[in-house]
């Protein structure tokens, strides 16, 4: 768990009171970081451009080096979506009859629950979102199935997970896979007993139960303040999934967070219990389009009764970048590459932000996108094309969109705990990035001298401390600021 740094007062009063900032003074203090012991083997990268200025006015340190964007790679997606999709886009959810309905209201087929690739579908009360389905369904005359319950992912690629994603990270919650068909945030929750101090922590109950999975579990019970040290390995649609690591002590038991290896089953499966146990019956399996290709077996001509619409995207895109949230990020990318490719893969997604920024004069060379909230380590970025997309994203009709999604330093977000007390406080709105040993911030500067400044600042492989390294970042905002 990342915990706020307290800065000192000297430190806030001699950085809070600098008067006036050259672009050599910002990179002046650049070099001098990078002298310093807590960076001195780190990679740094700067860029920073006046919004009011030309794109040769960028200036910085180690401009052009390729860099891991961490989660800065989701202000990259979220400006592109708000440019491509709109703000007001929302992402739709069909309900689809595949067969024929009786005079007696039997549907003698299949019942198709066809996803659009929201990540907010069923992301809070499950028995709400079925219960207006079968309303639905009785308005349109739906009494029985003779048939199944058919979830449809295909607006998504089946492969749901990037190939470089880690394998400590896939199985959890955070790192669930968007699939054209998310549901319940594509998350279970897993509970334990915690009797006794190192010793095993015994499997209580999943929610929801995830029938044909295997836990094998090695979990144990840590310290009571240890915090939740466990994790979940497993892959998407896998059948055996590895509970590891610790869970503390303290309370009798303890729970933690999974992905769901198949969200379109489990949302199928789901639907037809709900139904079975509301006057609705449903004879067949429940089952997803992904498992009928396998077995060779196809739909019959669809019919739609009932579309449900997401929230705006601008709604989306503020808990994306406000709580870094990477199943709304991996959505809204998909969902770019539908838009401009017709195809809602991760190498369809990343040409058409690639494609999109090139055409606005972003030399791209050597950026390399394999998801869009950047929990990938294969993911590279030059602070200047950073720098570079914020400067053009702020030229554009829809900007003030986007730039409210961001988090403000010292009061909003994952910025609420970095700059405040300094000048930086207000000033610094930018979308943080953090994976192991390294720590980012992409956004804008709102200088006392009244310019606008986009700008990137990387930190790659840093051995010091994180409260040492947050500092630091400070003192180059707050150069930014005087600038």
């Amino acid at each position: 768990m990342l915990r706020p740094f307290a800065f000192s007062l000297l430190s806030v009063f001699v950085f809070s009171t600098l008067s006036h900032s050259a672009p050599e003074d910002v990179i002046a203090e650049m070099e001098k970081i990078q002298s310093e012991s807590a960076t001195r083997t780190a990679s740094l990268g700067l860029c920073f451009v006046p919004i009011d200025g030309e794109p040769s006015d960028a200036k910085g340190y180690h401009i052009d080096t390729g860099l891991i964007p961490a989660s800065t790679m989701k202000a990259i997606t979220t400006a592109t979506a708000n440019e491509v999709l709109g703000g007001d886009f929302r992402f739709t959810t069909e309900l689809q009859t595949a067969g024929v309905l009786s005079e007696e209201g039997v549907l003698k087929g299949n019942l198709v629950i066809r996803g659009g690739g929201d990540p907010t579908l069923g992301s809070s009360n499950i028995a709400a979102t079925f219960s207006k389905w079968q309303t639905a369904m009785k308005e349109a005359g739906i009494q029985s199935i003779e048939g199944s319950i058919v979830g449809d992912a295909t607006i998504f690629h089946n492969q749901m997970v990037p190939n470089s994603w880690q394998w400590d990270d896939m199985g959890n919650y955070y790192a669930a896979g968007p699939c054209g068909l998310t549901f319940h945030q594509n998350l279970f929750h897993c509970n334990f007993k915690t009797p006794k101090v190192g010793g095993k922590a015994p499997l209580s109950w999943t929610d929801p139960k995830l029938p044909g999975v295997e836990f094998i579990n090695e979990m144990r019970v840590g310290s009571s303040s240890s915090g939740d040290q466990g994790y979940v390995y497993g892959a998407p649609y896998g059948k055996v999934y590895y509970l590891r690591g610790s869970v503390p002590a303290g309370k009798g038991s303890f729970t933690i967070k999974g992905a769901l290896p198949d969200p379109a089953f489990f949302c199928a499966r789901a639907f037809s219990k709900y139904l079975n146990e509301n006057d609705l019956s449903v004879s067949g399996d429940p089952t997803t389009v992904r498992l009928m290709t396998i077995a060779g077996e196809s739909l019959a001509a669809r019919k739609v009764i009932h579309s449900q619409e997401s929230g705006t995207l601008a709604s989306i895109m503020n808990i994306t970048n406000m709580k870094s949230n990477n199943l709304r990020a991996e959505c809204i990318h998909r969902m770019i590459g539908v838009k401009k490719g017709d195809e809602g893969s991760i190498k369809a997604a990343a040409k058409a932000v690639r494609d999109h920024w090139s055409a606005k004069g972003v030399d791209m060379t050597g950026f390399f996108m394999d998801d869009g909230c950047g929990l990938a380590r294969a993911n590279t970025v030059t602070p200047r094309q950073m720098a570079m997309i914020l400067y053009h994203a702020a030229k554009g009709d829809s900007f003030d969109t986007f730039h409210g999604t961001l988090p403000v330093a010292g009061r909003s977000g994952t910025l609420r705990s970095i700059g405040g007390g300094s000048s930086s406080e207000g000033r610094v709105v930018a979308k943080s990035g953090t994976i192991d040993r390294v720590r980012n911030y992409a956004g804008y500067v709102n200088t006392r001298s009244g310019k606008r400044y986009a700008f990137a600042l990387f930190v790659n492989n840093y051995s010091g401390d994180l409260g040492t390294v947050k500092s630091q970042i400070v003192r180059i905002w707050n150069r930014l600021v005087a600038l």
